[in-house]
């Protein structure tokens, strides 16, 4: 559920090895950024973290 609302976000389709690695960054990024100052992170807030990744991971490779 969440690729297909990520890859719908992005305009196109991930792998399954990228999408794992997405969702690494994204939750590192919330525990870093959120949890650790007590903030609660909503759906939207993580597909926004998430689609900044996958833009992150894309210019790296």
């Amino acid at each position: 559920m969440l690729k297909k609302l990520l890859e719908n976000n992005i305009g196109q389709s991930i792998s399954n090895t990228e999408f794992t690695a997405v969702m690494d960054m994204t939750s590192k990024d919330i525990k870093f950024n959120n949890i650790r100052f007590g903030k609660r992170t909503k759906v939207e807030e993580m597909l926004n973290i998430a689609v900044k990744c996958v833009a992150t991971l894309k210019r790296c490779l």
